[in-house]
């Protein structure tokens, strides 16, 4: 994805037309829906004509991708084309809960409304607050979506109220997982299966659905829970030097740590700090400058290449196309979002992450 030019010189910039800038974003705005929709149908086909099956993991770190690819497009576009095709595949992703096929939980003994997995639990099988959250979040987005559009709820409020409604059973599998503390108005997730706090994605993974619950049920039923947790993250960041964030994947109950969280994980911790921006919760602008910085000048380098973690290792490109998935920043932050257009459009990507990426710089290029 890539605009015109990152380096463009003061002059240019006085004499440039407001035109000129129009005609730019129209132009990537273009070519952006095209790259999306080049791939939709493609990988819309695959998912749905495959049984859906998240033992691995598959439909929270794949389908979920494309879900909320295509929520994040409908909202950026309206065209109900991908409120269509959403609903096509979150129907094949709600077959695959685990009380639709009697699958019992190793660990809270019981058959849940969720997704369960049985590869990051030594074999046993578990429903993670992670793969619930990366589920349920375009459940709840879509739902949100269709509630505040007048033209998409005559046709799709049955469907939202559906999904919305299944997505708040699968969360409730989560709320013994919940512990305040341990500091002053801040609360993290426990989890059974390593018997510690859940790492920060995991977390936060599950917060930005509650975030989208409250944003279509229009109440803030789950609000302090959300500061709590954004909270807990925001005390664990470290400021480097010249004002970039950076953060570890699981940092101690009692401190920040010192590692970083790779660029992939990190990617949902990213989203939810923007999220949390949006609405006023916890994060405030500085934030958004720290993370901005953070991704134009330790993530992504100005050979292209993509740092593997936040603080800017020199191993690089093991999560590239994942750096797609930081774009709901572009929205709020231009230099961000000409940077991953340039980024695209000189690479090869392709996924759900990558559709994510498209549709979110597609809302940015308004």
């Amino acid at each position: 994805m890539k605009i015109v030019c990152a380096c463009v010189s003061a002059a240019v910039l006085m004499t440039a037309s407001p035109m000129t800038f129009a005609e730019d974003r129209d132009d990537n705005r273009e070519w952006l829906i095209k790259a999306f929709d080049e791939q939709a149908q493609a990988i819309l086909r695959t998912s749905t004509t495959r049984p859906a099956d998240n033992a691995a993991g598959g439909i929270a770190w794949g389908d979920s991708y494309v879900m909320s690819a295509l929520a994040e497009m409908l909202a950026a576009t309206g065209d109900g084309k991908y409120a269509d095709m959403f609903v096509r595949l979150a129907d094949h992703v709600l077959k695959a809960r685990d009380d639709q096929h009697d699958r019992r939980d190793d660990d809270r003994e019981t058959v849940h409304p969720a997704w369960g997995s049985s590869k990051y639990s030594g074999g046993k099988w578990h429903v993670w607050a992670v793969h619930t959250g990366m589920i349920c979040e375009p459940l709840a987005r879509f739902a949100a979506i269709v509630r505040k559009h007048a033209r998409l709820k005559e046709k799709y409020t049955a469907k939202a109220d559906e999904y919305l409604a299944a997505v708040q059973r699968a969360v409730a599998v989560h709320e013994p997982d919940y512990r305040p503390g341990p500091g002053k108005d801040e609360a993290h997730l426990y989890g059974a299966v390593n018997r510690t706090h859940l790492p920060l994605n995991m977390q936060n993974a599950l917060a930005r659905a509650w975030i989208y619950i409250d944003d279509a049920t229009g109440k803030p039923d789950h609000r302090e829970r959300i500061e709590r947790l954004a909270r807990f993250f925001k005390n664990r960041l470290r400021v480097e030097s010249d004002g970039a964030l950076a953060w570890e994947y699981r940092p101690p109950l009692d401190g920040s740590g010192t590692k970083f969280e790779d660029v992939s994980h990190a990617a949902i911790n990213a989203d939810f700090l923007v999220l949390c921006y949006e609405r006023g919760i916890v994060f405030d602008k500085a934030d958004i400058t720290g993370l901005e910085k953070t991704l134009l000048t330790r993530v992504i380098r100005p050979d292209g290449s993509v740092a593997n973690h936040v603080g800017g290792d020199t191993s690089v490109n093991t999560h590239k196309a994942q750096v797609m998935r930081w774009a709901r920043l572009a929205i709020h932050r231009p230099a961000v979002r000409d940077r991953l257009i340039r980024l695209r459009r000189d690479g090869t990507f392709s996924g759900g992450g990558d559709m994510l990426g498209l549709a979110l710089l597609t809302a940015a290029s308004r």
